[in-house]
């Protein structure tokens, strides 16, 4: 029998893996002023995330200009998608407020982050998200940063109400026509040649699309630097700013942060004769009769879905989808408007989508059965509409769908009342045929 022998293997020291650490930096007020914060703000977690010789930065997240209490921070949510990705294990933040002001939405992203084993660390509270009491202390927290949120916006509301009723403008920095020069209207001469210009061009009779064809093949830029389109030509016919008159709080944010347009909401703050005007009263006025007056023409009922109003835009151009009845059936499309009312050599190549691909392409992405106005406001933030056939559906939570479609032969898009129609209107072909031999 042979000897026993024992052999020693010697262990391998295991590579401890480095720590793979992001930053998340938030700026709410798009000032001037933050600016440094903001950067600050990044420059402190790089080094701070450099000096951990066990950490390893992934990235620094930064949201500038964007309120806390929104869901839609593409930063913010470019970082949540690496988490799930399993690129990020540890997130550090200065405070729950820079992190999230909405309770419900603090809890639903930190309850996901626990599920992937991504902790959060705030600076400020000195808590991690993954410790026992986490959760509880961070419902407390968070409701007190959403309750100061809420004050902080009230007070913002209140600053901006006093500095109306002193007849200033708040925090405007350009306006087509003029400079903003300590908060004052100061005609910019060049720009003022162009307004007076389009509403002469307006009382000599010429349409929208006639004075957009001219300013554009002429070179002329937007306001926004681009080539003129409808849009941006009526928002320069319709403002009485032009006549000297300062009208303060046209729009106003609502509960959600939406803008909309104060028709008695708030209160207005006219403030007649502050500045130099660039039209006078009589042209703008007998301007906006002419206005008036196209529009009061009878407008046919346009029956159906309009359900997707405002929310489809171009991705070729960037502007919105129209809904358009076919010509001669009843039948409806989804069009880009620069693709119907822009010049033929300015027009979009876009392609046009059959609502009833629109509606069940909209299901399909929504994971329903039936469909209205409601859901897809509620769900659904806009619809991206490429020109290889593909609908991308931007959902509220900041999440997307790419769906291809592809046109139906009429046999299967027509409804039953189209192709009734069709077989009525080919017999009356037929019999008026036969009534002129």
């Amino acid at each position: 029998m042979k000897e026993k022998s024992i052999e020693k293997v010697a262990v391998i020291p295991k590579l401890k893996q480095r720590k793979r650490v992001a930053a998340y930096v938030r700026v709410s007020v798009d000032k001037e002023t933050m600016l440094h914060s903001f950067a600050a703000q990044a420059s402190y977690y790089k080094e701070l995330i450099s000096k951990h010789n066990d950490w390893e930065l992934v990235d620094v997240y930064a949201d500038y200009g964007i309120s806390g209490t929104k869901v839609n921070r593409p930063e913010f949510n470019r970082m949540i998608d690496d988490c799930r990705n399993g690129k990020i294990d540890m997130i550090i933040t200065k405070s729950i407020s820079r992190f999230a002001r909405n309770t419900a939405l603090l809890l639903a992203t930190i309850r996901e982050l626990k599920a992937l084993h991504v902790d959060v660390y705030f600076e400020e509270q000195n808590m991690n998200s993954l410790s026992e009491q986490g959760e509880l202390v961070l419902t407390l927290l968070a409701s007190m940063a959403e309750a100061e949120a809420k004050s902080m916006s009230m007070n913002v509301k209140w600053r901006v109400d006093k500095t109306f009723m002193q007849g200033e403008v708040y925090s405007t920095t350009r306006f087509y026509g003029y400079d903003i020069v300590d908060k004052k209207f100061i005609v910019n001469k060049e720009q003022a040649k162009v307004v007076k210009r389009i509403f002469q061009m307006a009382l000599d009779g010429l349409g929208y699309i006639k004075i957009v064809e001219v300013l554009n093949r002429e070179g002329i830029k937007s306001p926004t630097g681009k080539k003129w389109t409808n849009n941006s030509l009526e928002r320069i016919l319709k403002e009485d700013t032009y006549t000297g008159r300062l009208t303060l709080q046209k729009t106003y944010r609502t509960e959600k942060k939406t803008k909309e347009r104060n028709k008695g909401e708030l209160r207005k703050y006219i403030i007649e004769n502050d500045h130099e005007a660039i039209v006078d009263i009589d042209t703008f006025n007998k301007v906006q009769e002419l206005i008036k007056s196209r529009r009061s023409k009878p407008i046919k009922e346009n029956k159906g879905n309009d359900i997707f109003k405002g929310i489809i835009r171009c991705s070729v151009c960037g502007a919105c989808f129209q809904r358009k009845k076919r010509y001669g059936y009843d039948l409806y499309d989804w069009m880009c408007w620069n693709y119907l009312y822009a010049t033929k050599g300015e027009r979009c190549k876009s392609v046009r989508i059959p609502e009833s691909v629109l509606i069940e392409k909209a299901k399909e992405a929504l994971g329903i059965d039936e469909i209205n106005k409601e859901i897809v406001k509620e769900k659904l933030k806009s619809i991206v509409a490429h020109p290889d056939r593909v609908l991308e559906f931007v959902f509220n939570d900041g999440t997307k769908k790419a769906i291809p479609w592809e046109l139906k032969s009429r046999r299967f898009s027509w409804s039953e009342e189209a192709r009734e129609k069709a077989r009525n209107n080919a017999l009356k072909r037929y019999e008026n045929m036969n009534s002129k031999k």
